[in-house]
C-alpha cells in the first residue's frame, strides 16, 4: 500500500527554486493536509534542506506495521528552455533514534504507535548532489520548476484493524532545531472506500513477505 501526501499547486514559490507540490494519487482532496500546516510547508526550500537532518514520522494504530516498509521522497526539476528534466527518488528508512516530540504525541490515541524514519547515508549524499546542481542552474539564470513529493510504501497488518476510525498521520521535518509539521492526515478506512474490504487493500504482513525456498 502506498500513501501519498498532497498540497495545492498554488504554493509554488519561485521559478528559481524548487516549489513545493506535494502530490497524491490515493486521495485527491487536499483537505487531508491541515490548514495549519500550509504556511510551514510552503516555507520549506528543498535547495537548503540538509538531507541528513530530514525526518519522517508515521503515527498509526499498532495493528498497522510500518517498520517493514519505507517512505520515499521524490525531488524533481524541469526547465523546458534548457532541456532539463530531472527526477530522483530517495528512500527514507527506519532510524535507530526514535526521539519523540510533543507535536508527534499530541492527541495521541490509545493503541497508536509512532515510527521515525530518515534518509540512508547514500541517499542523503545523492540528494546533496542534486541540490548542488540546482544551485548551478540558479547561478546560470535558468528558470525552472520543481516538486518535492513524499509517500509511504508497503504498509501491512500485524493484526485485524479495529472496528473504528483509524487515523494515519504523516509528519515531516527538515532540521534538528525544528519540530515536526503535520504533513498529511487520513482516516485509514476512507482510503479503502472503493475496495470491497480493508483486508484486500492492506494485507497481513506474513502474507506480504513470502520468500521462495
Amino acid at each position: 500500500m502506498r500513501i501519498y501526501a498532497n498540497m495545492p499547486c498554488s504554493l509554488h514559490r519561485s521559478t528559481h527554486s524548487l516549489c513545493l507540490v506535494l502530490v497524491t494519487s490515493l486521495l485527491a482532496a487536499c483537505t487531508a493536509v491541515p490548514i495549519s500546516s500550509y504556511y510551514s510547508l510552503s516555507k520549506i526550500d528543498p535547495m537548503k534542506i540538509d538531507p541528513a537532518q530530514i525526518r519522517v514520522a508515521i503515527r498509526v494504530d499498532e495493528s498497522v506495521n510500518v517498520t517493514r516498509g519505507s517512505a520515499q521522497i521524490t525531488l524533481s526539476y524541469q526547465a523546458e528552455s534548457a532541456g532539463i528534466d530531472e527526477e530522483h527518488q530517495f528512500d527514507v528508512q527506519l532510524t535507530g533514534s526514535q526521539a519523540l516530540t510533543p507535536t508527534l504525541t499530541e492527541a495521541m490515541l490509545p493503541g497508536e504507535r509512532i515510527t521515525v524514519m530518515s534518509l540512508s547515508p547514500g541517499d542523503a549524499g545523492a540528494m546533496r548532489s542534486f541540490q548542488r546542481r540546482l544551485y548551478q542552474y540558479k547561478a546560470a539564470g535558468i528558470e525552472g520548476e520543481g516538486s518535492l513529493n513524499l509517500r509511504v510504501n508497503d504498509l501491512c497488518l500485524d493484526k485485524t484493524l479495529p472496528d473504528r476510525d483509524i487515523p494515519l498521520t504523516l509528519f515531516f521535518k527538515t532540521g534538528s532545531d525544528q519540530d515536526y509539521i503535520v504533513f498529511v492526515r487520513y482516516e485509514l478506512h476512507d482510503l479503502f472506500s472503493d475496495i470491497s474490504s480493508d483486508i484486500e487493500a492492506l494485507a497481513f504482513c506474513e502474507e506480504s513477505y513470502v520468500t521462495d525456498v
